[in-house]
């Protein structure tokens, strides 16, 4: 049984492979004599190279986490909230199941180019979706918990997305600066929730929070909250 760490062992050996299918690849271009680019990576070059993307990924402190397991993240981020004394009502789940299907695409924005199209059809069929709406329009009364709704998918969204920046417009400055206060509490309940180290703070004032994130170096979580006068 060859596994992926012995894979690894054996990276020479796919240096050969890939240089032998670059060569057969010119070849085969040329042979074709045809002006307009052409693709022709076999399943086994697809495989080798997302190895070793994964390898790198790895040396560089970046956690081994895809799209699903991100956005499965989110939702288990919203459910420690519940148990933690928050309950959410049904409404509000319905609010955040909408906002997860628009932001679908954020958890894929650190794959490989092209996994998310690659992806599509088995995130519809995984959540029961029909298609992916990235606008979302949420008409209620008065007192009916929108705002703790945001706060919540906010911190949710925050937690489990790398490399993401939220921006949140507000009727004013005092609900404004309410969205960033409850953002932050509900980051802490989430990790106290999930059992997760909580992110280092780089920037935090009344109208931002700067996070440095768990996926790697680069990986820097902001928070916008704006009054809209």
């Amino acid at each position: 049984m060859v596994t992926e760490r012995s894979l690894f062992s054996l990276q020479p050996l796919w240096e050969q492979c890939l240089r032998a299918m670059e060569t057969l690849r010119r070849s085969n271009e040329a042979q074709l004599n045809r002006g307009d680019e052409i693709s022709l990576e076999t399943e086994l070059e697809r495989r080798l190279r997302l190895v070793k993307e994964k390898e790198q990924r790895i040396e560089s402190g970046v956690k081994d986490m895809d799209g699903f397991k991100r956005m499965q993240r989110c939702r288990d981020a919203l459910a420690a909230i519940d148990r933690k004394g928050w309950p959410r009502s049904f409404h509000q789940k319905e609010f955040h199941d909408d906002f997860i299907r628009a932001c679908a695409r954020l958890f894929w924005k650190t794959e490989p180019k092209g996994q998310f199209n690659r992806d599509h059809q088995k995130i519809l069929e995984l959540n029961g979706w029909d298609h992916l709406a990235q606008e979302i329009l949420v008409s209620t009364p008065r007192r009916f918990g929108k705002t703790i709704s945001v706060s919540m998918f906010a911190a949710a969204i925050i937690f489990s997305a790398p490399s993401i920046e939220v921006s949140i417009y507000s009727t004013c400055k005092r609900i404004s600066q309410k969205l960033l206060n409850n953002i932050r509490k509900f980051l802490y309940i989430i990790y106290e929730g999930m059992d997760a180290e909580p992110f280092k703070i780089i920037r935090s004032n009344m109208e931002e929070i700067v996070l440095k994130g768990d996926n790697g170096s680069q990986d820097v979580r902001v928070v916008n909250s704006y009054p809209s006068k």
